[in-house]
């Protein structure tokens, strides 16, 4: 080894890299196998998430429901609503369901803290993570409503359910505090139980939850089947290729191992039959050459699993945000397996050649370590010899197959990293054309985001043939009249657009909460006022609307140039 540094380095260096590609390969596969149910049993997650209305089932009777035949834990009951809550530039976030909950760890449903720290004073609040963006952040402050009393609340965390129990979480006392007439405050229930595997045992499940407490007192369920299938539709577009993105690096981490390693070894058949020729067995001349590739890789497998872990760290961090799970880590076994998979590969690939070369006679080991064995590859050299071509050609195209095994490792090695290198390049781009297609809006340079007004309702109008009565007197007129938020008139927003110098084209969106029939709960739509192509999602031939792809309809108040197609605009 002191001898052959450099050939010692070039071993240790590319085990340490093909150790480090298997880690991050591994975990990355490991990461995509059944991500929700790998999160929820970490989470120990709710197999039924129930509302009771706390009218009609008090906290210890809930409390007695955790104790029913076939319930295996429970936790609760958290004060429970929904709220609408405002950014720091006026935006109205769509309804959450607010839990309150002292801390995030439980029997049930144990909340992943991503950043930030739990909620401890009234004042606080802890998001979904999957609300974390650039206008709400950790220290940001969000309202209930646009009024100057209305207390702020302060974003201290970001957390992750795996069971999707919550959108935010505070303290029980301030829940209590954010409920009102039209969102009373309701009891939260979570229940893991001993057989919830299949739809038919939920609704036995749920049937013996609500024969435990009064008629009526339980509002609703909802169960971890639903939120399995919404989560395992969210990410089957990546799981495929994530496992074959690992299972491609494993595999040419072998390759480049076992080529490295043979490929050291059998250079060096005629220091073999030196060896052998001053007094060294064959066992003795393969034992040495084992030994002289397993130290070198010993080493570089030992700095390849510190990289590895190192290197899988943003990558798991980006497969969580993916897959919208718990915080991942590199598992143990990988740290383990891979380790030992790798000794085992150079092992076998300095054995096999030293084998090969301890077998040899002294003088043929010398003889072979010089040049190529006779007669191996004439074939080749005959058949190439037959083409019209220069000497230097045909016989460097023969010459791979005087060392076919060489060869087809440098093949498979090529190949393999070919089709990586293809496969990288083609799901970078396709994951980002797909999210690109799916957030349309990105594509604009500026997005400006404005508050709409709400009409204050005037006072009513006095009675027929009579006087208004006198409103009772008040301390502070200024404090009970309420304050019209100042918003921008949209006139004024087109025509200062349309002045700046360099603005191609613009269009206008509103955002509302809507009821359609046929579906539980309510959907968010977005109305387009302007030319909206360059932000309009892309629609598939045949499927969906008539309006084909790119296609708009202008609306009443549209006064621009008449669009380029339009279909079926009533």
């Amino acid at each position: 080894m002191g001898r052959r540094r450099v050939q010692t380095v070039v071993i240790a260096v590319a085990t340490m890299m093909a150790v480090a590609s298997a880690v991050v390969a591994g975990s990355l596969m490991v990461a995509a196998t059944a991500p929700f149910d790998n999160a929820f049993k970490k989470q120990r997650g709710a197999h039924i998430t129930a509302q009771f209305d706390p009218a009609k089932a008090s906290a210890a009777e809930l409390a007695k429901t955790g104790k029913l035949p076939g319930v295996a834990a429970s936790a609760g009951p958290y004060p429970s609503t929904a709220v609408r809550l405002l950014d720091r530039s006026g935006f109205q976030l769509p309804t959450l369901t607010l839990v309150g909950r002292s801390g995030p760890d439980g029997a049930v449903d144990r909340v992943d803290l991503k950043s930030g720290r739990w909620a401890q004073k009234p004042s606080e609040i802890v998001l979904d993570a999957s609300y974390e963006g650039p206008a709400i952040g950790l220290g940001t402050t969000v309202k209930m409503s646009d009024a100057k009393d209305t207390p702020p609340l302060l974003i201290v965390g970001f957390a992750v359910s795996a069971s999707e129990t919550a959108d935010a979480w505070a303290l029980p006392s301030q829940v209590d505090a954010l409920a009102s007439k039209s969102n009373p405050v309701a009891s939260q229930m979570l229940y893991r139980f001993d057989s919830a595997s299949t739809k038919q045992q939920i609704i036995a499940d749920r049937k013996k939850l609500a024969a435990s407490v009064g008629p009526g007192a339980l509002l609703g369920t909802q169960s971890w089947l639903d939120t399995k299938r919404a989560a395992d539709q969210g990410a089957a577009a990546t799981v495929p290729f994530v496992t074959a993105f690992g299972a491609l690096g494993i595999v040419m981490s072998v390759i480049i191992v076992s080529s490295v390693i043979s490929g050291a070894v059998g250079t060096s058949l005629r220091r073999i039959g030196i060896l052998k020729a001053i007094g060294f067995t064959p066992r003795e001349v393969v034992r040495a050459y084992v030994a002289q590739a397993l130290i070198p890789a010993v080493v570089g497998i030992a700095l390849g699993v510190v990289l590895g872990n190192v290197l899988a760290v943003p990558l798991l961090s980006d497969t969580e945000s993916l897959y919208g799970g718990v915080s991942l880590s590199v598992a143990w076994w990988v740290d383990v397996s891979v380790p030992a998979a790798a000794l085992v590969v150079v092992g076998l690939a300095a054995l096999i050649p030293a084998l090969r070369a301890g077998r040899l006679r002294t003088v043929e080991a010398i003889a072979v370590g010089r040049s190529p064995r006779t007669g191996r590859g004439r074939w080749a050299h005959r058949a190439m010899g037959m083409l019209p071509l220069p000497r230097q050609v045909t016989y460097g195209l023969a010459t791979p197959f005087t060392h076919p095994v060489r060869t087809l490792a440098m093949l498979l090695a090529v190949a393999f990293g070919t089709v990586a290198a293809t496969f990288a390049v083609g799901l970078t781009s396709s994951l980002n054309a797909i999210g690109t297609s799916q957030d349309p809006e990105s594509r604009a340079a500026v997005t400006v985001t404005t508050t709409k007004a709400i009409d204050v309702a005037p006072p009513p109008p006095p009675p027929v043939g009579g006087k208004a009565e006198d409103p009772p007197p008040v301390e502070d007129s200024a404090a009970s009249t309420p304050e019209k938020p100042k918003v921008a008139d949209p006139a004024k927003v087109r025509s200062a657009v349309t002045s700046q110098p360099g603005t191609e084209s613009y269009y206008g969106k509103a955002q509302t909460e809507v009821a359609v029939a046929g579906v539980t709960g309510s959907i968010r739509a977005g109305l387009y006022e302007g030319d909206s192509r360059s932000g309009s999602y892309e629609m598939p031939p045949g499927t969906g609307s008539p309006v084909r792809a790119r296609s708009w309809c202008p609306p009443a108040s549209w006064r621009g140039p008449a669009p380029r197609s339009v279909t079926r605009c009533g």
